[in-house]
């Protein structure tokens, strides 16, 4: 299980056409004009740090904002848990622990906005006897430049406990991540399909800089 939130998969198409129409209306239904989910202008983030309030959250993880839209209808999630449990037996093939989808959260970043790089974790607060194996970013909507997800991947001993798992507060909030040196790997897919990324993996996505980026993230759970 430890060594699949270590993996890094991607399931091309896993929505279809209807789907993506069908999700693209309930979304546009759901938020408006989505300024009620700015993150800037909200009370909550779905991040967190210890000791921190949401003010140093928010600028450590999302320094130019971003929309979070974590109410959504079950309609949506219907579509989306349908969609992984269609495909599950492609995602098992490089998480092969992988039981559910779960979690989901839909996030879009217009011009200059992104997420910094982080790591998810496995601990799974609702059901810590089942641990999050990998996180699934859908996308709904490609920017027109820029925005482009990426994993971070390093030699050195820094990011890891004697146990083998990924050290506590792999963010850019403390100073020993925000100086080590890591590589970085991008990657781009289209609309309806599936980015796949075990929960120790670092990652983050670049500056969208033309266009909004959209797309839904959950979890893969054991």
């Amino acid at each position: 299980m430890l060594h699949d939130s270590l993996k890094i998969g991607s399931v091309e198409g896993l929505l279809d056409q209807e789907e993506i129409t069908h999700l693209q209306a309930l979304i546009s239904e759901g938020m408006g004009d989505g300024s009620r989910f700015e993150v800037a202008d909200r009370s909550r983030s779905v991040h967190s740090l210890a000791g921190e309030g949401l003010d140093r959250v928010k600028e450590v993880y999302e320094p130019e904002g971003r929309v979070e839209y974590d109410e959504l209808d079950p309609a949506v999630t219907k579509i989306l848990d349908d969609a992984v449990a269609r495909r599950m037996s492609d995602l098992q093939r490089v998480f092969p622990s992988a039981r559910r989808s779960m979690d989901w959260l839909y996030v879009e970043y217009g011009a200059g906005q992104y997420v910094t790089p982080h790591v998810d974790y496995p601990f799974n607060e609702i059901a810590p006897d089942r641990p999050k194996i990998a996180a699934l970013g859908i996308v709904l909507q490609e920017p027109d430049s820029g925005g482009s997800f990426f994993v971070e991947t390093g030699g050195g001993n820094e990011l890891w406990n004697e146990s083998g798992d990924i050290k506590e507060n792999a963010n850019m909030h403390s100073p020993w991540f925000a100086e080590m040196r890591r590589t970085r790997w991008h990657v781009t897919c289209g609309v309806g399909d599936a980015l796949c990324w075990g929960t120790q993996l670092v990652h983050g996505t670049e500056p969208v800089t033309a266009g909004r980026a959209g797309k839904f993230i959950g979890y893969l759970g054991a």
